[in-house]
Order: C-alpha cells, then sequence, then structure tokens
C-alpha cells in the first residue's frame, strides 16, 4: 500500500506540476494500478482491513492521513485521493503531492502532453509518466515505474486522472507542496 501511494504520488508529481494554470480548489486524483495477482491480493486485503478496522481505530487512521492533507479511499481496485490545492500551488503550477526520498525529472511537453522521465531515491525507482491535459480542470495520466524488490526488478503501471471538484476545499486540508526547482 505505501509503494502504490508512493507510486501515484510520483506520478502525479511527474505529470501534474507542469499543468498550466491549474486551479485552485478541491482536486481529486482517481488511480487505478494495473498489479500481478500477488499484488492485486495484497490492494484486496489492505481494503479488507481498513473496512474491518473498529471504527474509533479506522477514525483515527484517517484523521491522521487527512490531517497530512490526504484523503484516501480504496474501492474498485481504484485509489481515490482527494487534496486542496492552495492559490499559491496553483500559480505556481505545482501539483499537491508528498514526494518521498530525491526525484530528478526529465520533462517534455507537447501541445497538451507531458512525458516525463523521473529518478527517485528512497525507495530507489525510476520510471516514466505521460500527462494528458484537459484545460485547467482535469488530466488523464499513465505511469511506469520500475523498483528492485527482493533482489528482482518490478514493472507497476498506473493509469488514471485527476479532476477539479470546486473552488471550496471544505475540511480538505492542503498537502505539502515539493519545493519549486
Amino acid at each position: 500500500m505505501k509503494l502504490f501511494v508512493v507510486l501515484t504520488l510520483a506520478g502525479l508529481a511527474a505529470g501534474a506540476a507542469h499543468a498550466q494554470n491549474m486551479k485552485p480548489g478541491l482536486w481529486e486524483f482517481k488511480q487505478t494500478p494495473q498489479l500481478d495477482p500477488a499484488r492485486q491480493a495484497q490492494m484486496a486485503q489492505a481494503q479488507k482491513a481498513m473496512e474491518s478496522m473498529p471504527p474509533e481505530q479506522r477514525q483515527m487512521m484517517e484523521k491522521m492521513m487527512a490531517s497530512r492533507g490526504v484523503n484516501v479511499s480504496m474501492s474498485g481496485g481504484a485509489i481515490t485521493i482527494k487534496t486542496c490545492v492552495t492559490k499559491e500551488q496553483a500559480e505556481r503550477n505545482m501539483a499537491p503531492v508528498h514526494q518521498q526520498g530525491n526525484c530528478s525529472q526529465d520533462v517534455k511537453r507537447s501541445g497538451n502532453t507531458i512525458q516525463t522521465h523521473f529518478v527517485c531515491t528512497d525507495p530507489a525507482s525510476e520510471g516514466d509518466a505521460t500527462v494528458t491535459l484537459r484545460g485547467n480542470e482535469g488530466f488523464t495520466n499513465d505511469v511506469t515505474m520500475r523498483h528492485q524488490r527482493q533482489g528482482k526488478t518490478e514493472t507497476t503501471r498506473v493509469s488514471g486522472e485527476g479532476r477539479w471538484l470546486g473552488a471550496d476545499c471544505g475540511d480538505v486540508k492542503p498537502m505539502q507542496s515539493p519545493q519549486a526547482k
């Protein structure tokens, strides 16, 4: 689960960070991984574990994640993240993502398509993302990431979309953005 969230956020950072005129407000990122059967079973197990948590424990976990600016829902094999983009983040065209480790990116843009190659450390990984912008209220993305697991290279693919839900973030707090480079 942790690796998948890191992968999802790395892909969002790779693409959405360069979206022009990103609107401030509440955004939803829905990402669907194409996982091998063992990983799919782990995701299903994580979803069941969340659903079967005592209400107090689940509420505590949701509150902790919300305090970091993330509201996560897992259903139907997809992970949906809702977060708030501040006016400052929108002006800098920075996606509100938490980035672990140190990542470098090579970004190429042609029209409404952004192609990014990224290399990250901790956890060590590298990959490619293609983001197709739909104006300033949405995008679609495809991310492929390669990383080492128990001495073997694993490849994970994620497809998804981001969409602007509205100007009011309600009780969803902004997530800290990566530093502008």
